[in-house]
């Protein structure tokens, strides 16, 4: 029997050779499901994308919904790693936070996050793990980065003692809401948003 992991599949990628191979697999099924959906994508399509074999995806990730839900893990730290670092970021805070949510604004509109999204929304009654996936990956991964922010403007006198984390779900919340709502249903990005962007600004002056 293939000895798995529960939150990563068959334990496969030990050799550089197999990881750059898990890493391509991964990369090819992304392009798949973000053009033809879940439904439509086959394990056949993918493996031919990937220029490898069917039996070859399968020894990596099990199945197709596995595959899924490693590709969703594999895009949401995409996303994440191009968010601003904690020390890229301005030190003062109000400036740091600007910064980071017009970035974080600016991934969340992009075509293929939008494309991401409405994939994972289409599939979530039938696979709920799959919209977790994509919660704790993405929407938690950009708070912790936030948060971290934060605890350093903290630490360094910058900023009150305050819940960190709290600060960085409603900034994260309050930036994004409305472009990802506006992406979602097919408005222009990057519209002008004079509220949001009002309220964003109160946020930021009422947290520094």
């Amino acid at each position: 029997m293939t000895q798995t992991n529960s939150a990563r599949g068959p334990l496969w990628g030990r050799t550089p050779a197999s990881q750059q191979r898990r890493h391509d697999i991964l990369l090819a099924a992304k392009k798949v499901f973000f053009e033809r959906g879940y439904p439509l994508a086959s394990v056949d399509q993918i493996a031919e994308a990937a220029s490898t074999t069917k039996r070859t995806v399968y020894d990596h990730f099990g199945s197709k919904q596995a595959l899924f839900a490693e590709v969703m893990a594999f895009a949401g730290e995409q996303f994440v790693g191009r968010l601003p670092k904690v020390d890229d970021l301005p030190e003062v805070p109000a400036d740091g936070l600007r910064t980071f949510a017009a970035r974080l604004v600016e991934l969340v509109e992009a075509p293929d996050s939008l494309r991401f999204q409405r994939l994972v929304i289409a599939e979530a009654e039938r696979h709920p793990a799959m919209g977790r996936a994509l919660y704790e990956t993405v929407v938690l991964g950009a708070q912790r980065v936030l948060a971290s922010y934060l605890d350093a403007c903290v630490e360094r006198g910058a900023m009150r003692p305050h819940d960190t984390a709290t600060s960085a779900r409603i900034v994260v919340d309050v930036a994004t809401s409305g472009p990802r709502l506006r992406g979602l249903i097919g408005l222009a990005v990057g519209e002008a948003d004079t509220i949001g962007d009002r309220a964003l600004a109160e946020t930021i002056t009422a947290l520094t």
